[in-house]
């Protein structure tokens, strides 16, 4: 229905949407998501609102159910005439999109995006829009959204809608008596009383679809005068229906040809498939129907609503139907004619299923997996042979699990009907992803019962997803078996050989022999963006032992090139863990703003995919940042979380992770029982293992620290006696010096002065691979309170006033307030924390001077914080003003 015709009521929304654009209009982005059933009128409130801004930048567009296979299709109508290949990874694609929005804003204007029916949008659009929104931050950009109630099934849209505080729901529901009858006026059909219209309203519960549909049959004279009760309300396709019927022949055929066509086609090809020679009066007759209208190309019609053209469509006899769509397919090409040729199939025909496969198959190898899944599994709709459409239903779930869609995989292995080694091994993958308890029970079948000879590939599949569940599960052993069995089940050189050796080297990892698992890597180059596209598994692995061995340094070069790679658009099998990973070498190196970010990063990765096992990883790294300067509140958030996906995913390592969220925000509020009772859950679950494995999991220090300030000192030296066994093969750094850290605590509780001051003394001899600034810190500011405490002030002070100066660098706030404590029990006021805190910077602003200052552009800074570059134009304009500076050389001055 016209805007200017049948808009009524929703006053409140319209409101909403107006003060929401106010927010945006100041530089604080708005998502709006408006809710409701198929005809509630989402469409019309967002076209009323949309005519009603002015000097604004407006980007719409909408999704479509006949275009959901088509790659990147919502995002071409956003950014018209921009060649992209369908393969481009969707954060790729989101980060072209951010760069679009800052560009677009660079005149002061407002930026409007605006999708209609979000439900129907592809995929790969869906996440890549999904994840520009997320980044938004200081932009004068507003979203809406519109959707149906229920509709969306992607879990990362759902959280996203459901979490952000950016996130506005306005919820449509029925129109009310009153907004009818000025609907009624406002179509010219008279007066409708208030009775009449709560007749009506009562009926349909305010549906405006239904409402408009039964007041053009009804009539208002009906509604107002009738006693009884109304009759039934009928589908919305019987008045459709009813208006065709009255249509002359032509046109009724001139609307079956486009209803097979879809929501959208040029009237040349609509007129083709009609056999109509002169199809003007028809053309003319569906737009005064109401039924079709213009398109944005004038030589193009749409359906006035998606609902019309079901309705036509379904109304069709099969054998029409399928006449309609065998000439359909004659006009079009590529998988648009397959899909034509699908429904003109009477039934099952293996010419058109091997077409299909072929079809899929080169759509794989060109990296469209939604077009390679859709065909797939119509390929195997159409296999006469049970055996045929297994396969082929395998194939499609094999390409769904490829592309993180865990929830179409699991409905596609539903449908198949045989048991099988190759369906067991992928639902074992599936179940290793989403954290399933028969993981482990499918891939041992699937071990068990394929076919060495005739199905090793299918062997050393699985054999490889039970390596790496055995160091999920904590049991290393058993990983390294299955490792060992997933390598000789494969030719050397192949991407399958390579993904098994990459589990073997995670499973010695787990074992505690890193050092082996990088000559297990075999990466001859030394420099990460040397390694070929295909060996990116390994270098993720490859810088993931290296921060467990104390290799930062090797880890960041490593993980940051894998990371820009899964930037770009190249597929990995360990992404979650390649950012998680690298968040938690930034950590360790003292560069806190990188490991946020990356944390923050690795969080979103790990929701759009679902992986409770990355989530729990992710969420405990943020935790663990953010609790170590003192903001409570979302590191508290993030420990919730990683709990919650530990639960999901009751293993060894998400136990673990979690353990590490709590104790770190435990610690950092000076709560000893909180760290027990935190990394309580891994000592619970047995013997120590890859849970307890100092370089990859850091918590014993902490734990012993914890024991100790509880005055339970035979307790932390039976868990420092665990913390001696447990260090790796050929030593760690890092973990000798924590452990020596935490005996000197342990001998100065207990009062032996000679013994703490060879802990200390210990500590401070031993070298690490790499600076590490907070056990640096936190190795002085023990020896200062050790120092203070055996009455020996001044040497106290020196090491006091060291830790408060690096725990201020690092931003470390709890840390420095503690220092501060304990030089005032000395009679000494803490020298001035940084200039830049002083001087009332905050984090995000903070962290953007700080990458300024070492010299990178605006454009640079974005990329590296994963932030639009309006959002680093915004903090560093108000780093200026805050500083009264105008240069970025006297800001790099400040902050240095």
């Amino acid at each position: 229905m016209p805007a200017a015709t049948g808009f009524v009521g929703r006053n409140d929304e319209l409101g909403i949407l107006a003060e929401r654009f106010a927010a945006a209009a100041m530089g604080h982005p708005q998502i709006i998501h408006l809710e409701g059933e198929a005809g509630s009128g989402k469409s019309m409130l967002l076209a009323r609102f949309l005519g009603s801004l002015s000097d604004v930048v407006l980007l719409q567009a909408g999704g479509d159910e006949d275009e959901m296979l088509l790659s990147y299709g919502v995002v071409d109508q956003l950014e018209p005439g921009t060649s992209r290949e369908p393969a481009t990874d969707p954060m790729a694609v989101g980060a072209a999109l951010l760069d679009l929005l800052d560009q677009l804003q660079s005149d002061g204007r407002v930026v409007v995006v605006a999708i209609d029916d979000l439900q129907w949008a592809d995929r790969p659009s869906s996440r890549a829009i999904l994840f520009a929104l997320r980044r938004l931050r200081a932009d004068k950009v507003l979203t809406v959204v519109s959707a149906r109630a229920e509709g969306l099934t992607d879990p990362g849209w759902a959280r996203f809608l459901g979490s952000d505080a950016r996130v506005t729901r306005v919820h449509l529901g029925g129109l009310s008596s009153i907004d009818l009858t000025e609907l009624a006026s406002a179509l010219g059909l008279g007066p409708l009383t208030y009775r009449g219209a709560s007749r009506l309203t009562a009926h349909t519960e305010g549906n405006a679809l239904y409402c408009r549909a039964l007041l053009d049959e009804i009539g208002v004279a009906a509604l107002n005068e009738g006693d009884g009760g109304l009759p039934a309300p009928r589908e919305l396709s019987a008045v459709i229906l009813a208006r065709v019927t009255a249509l002359s022949a032509a046109t009724q055929s001139f609307l079956a040809a486009a209803s097979v066509l879809g929501q959208h086609s040029p009237v040349s090809m609509i007129t083709t498939v009609a056999e109509l020679p002169d199809a003007l009066d028809a053309i003319d007759a569906a737009v005064g129907a109401g039924l079709m209208s213009e398109g944005v190309v004038a030589s193009e019609l749409s359906f006035t609503h998606p609902l019309y053209r079901a309705a036509i469509y379904a109304d069709l006899s099969p054998t029409h139907r399928q006449m309609l769509h065998a000439r359909a397919a004659e006009c079009v090409a590529g998988h648009a004619r397959l899909a034509h040729r699908i429904a003109a199939s009477a039934g099952a025909d293996e010419s058109l299923a091997g077409e299909l496969e072929a079809s899929a198959q080169k759509s794989l190898a060109h990296g469209e997996l939604g077009t390679a899944v859709w065909a797939f599994e119509r390929s195997a709709y159409l296999s006469p042979d049970a055996g045929q459409r297994e396969r082929r239903l395998l194939d499609a779930a094999g390409v769904q699990l490829i592309a993180a869609d865990n929830a179409g995989a699991a409905r596609t292995l539903t449908a198949c009907r045989g048991s099988s080694a190759r369906r067991d091994a992928l639902s074992g993958l599936l179940g290793v992803y989403t954290g399933s308890p028969d993981a482990e029970d499918r891939l041992l079948r699937a071990w068990e019962s394929h076919d060495p000879g005739t199905e090793s590939e299918i062997g050393a599949r699985a054999a490889t997803s039970l390596a790496n569940w055995m160091v999920l599960s904590g049991r290393s052993d058993q990983a390294l078996i299955w490792a060992e069995r997933a390598v000789d089940g494969t030719f050397p050189g192949s991407a399958l050989h390579i993904r098994a050796r990459v589990a073997q080297a995670f499973a010695l990892s787990a074992a505690g022999r890193s050092p082996d698992g990088l000559s297990m890597l075999d990466l001859p180059p030394a420099s990460g963006n040397e390694v070929q596209a295909a060996a990116t598994d390994a270098l993720i692995m490859r810088g993931m032992l290296k921060l467990y061995v104390d290799d930062l340094a090797g880890a960041i070069a490593d993980l940051g090139e894998a990371a820009t790679r899964l930037r770009n658009g190249m597929p990995a099998s360990y992404p979650g863990m390649c950012l998680s990973d690298l968040s938690d070498a930034h950590f360790r190196r003292g560069d806190w703003d990188a490991a946020v970010t990356y944390a923050q990063l690795a969080t979103s990765l790990a929701m759009d995919t679902d992986r409770p096992a990355d989530l729990a990883r992710a969420h405990a790294r943020a935790a663990q940042v953010l609790a170590f300067r003192g903001q409570w509140a979302d590191a508290d958030a993030h420990a919730r979380a990683a709990q919650a996906a530990a639960e999901r995913f009751p293993r060894a390592l998400t136990t673990a992770a979690a353990a590490v969220a709590g104790m770190s925000l435990a610690f950092a509020r000076g709560d000893w029982t909180g760290v027990v009772d935190a990394v309580e859950p891994v000592r619970a679950a047995g013997p120590p293992s890859v849970a307890g494995l100092p370089g990859m999991l850091n918590w014993r220090a902490f734990e012993a620290d914890a024991l100790v300030g509880l005055g339970r000192l035979g307790d932390a030296e039976r868990a420092l006696d665990e913390f001696d066994a447990a260090v790796p093969q050929g030593g760690l750094g890092s973990a000798v010096l924590a452990r020596a850290r935490c005996r000197g605590n342990l001998a100065a509780a207990m009062g032996d002065e000679t013994g703490a001051e060879k802990a200390f003394s210990q500590a401070r001899s031993i070298r690490t691979t790499a600076p590490m600034p907070f056990e640096a810190a936190l190795l002085n500011f023990d020896d200062g309170r050790r120092l203070r405490g055996f009455g020996r002030g001044p040497a106290a002070v020196g090491r006091l006033e060291e830790a408060h100066k690096a725990f201020s660098h690092l931003g470390a706030d709890p840390f420095v307030q503690a220092c501060a404590g304990e030089l005032a029990t000395l009679h000494v006021t803490a020298a001035p924390e940084s200039p830049a805190k002083l001087l009332g910077l905050s984090r995000a602003e903070l962290a953007v001077a700080r990458l300024v200052a070492t010299g990178l552009t605006n454009r640079e800074v974005a990329s590296e914080l994963f932030v639009s570059v309006k959002t680093v134009e915004y903090h560093l304009r108000n780093c200026f003003m805050k500083l009264d500076i105008t240069s970025r050389r006297a800001l790099a001055a400040l902050v240095n």
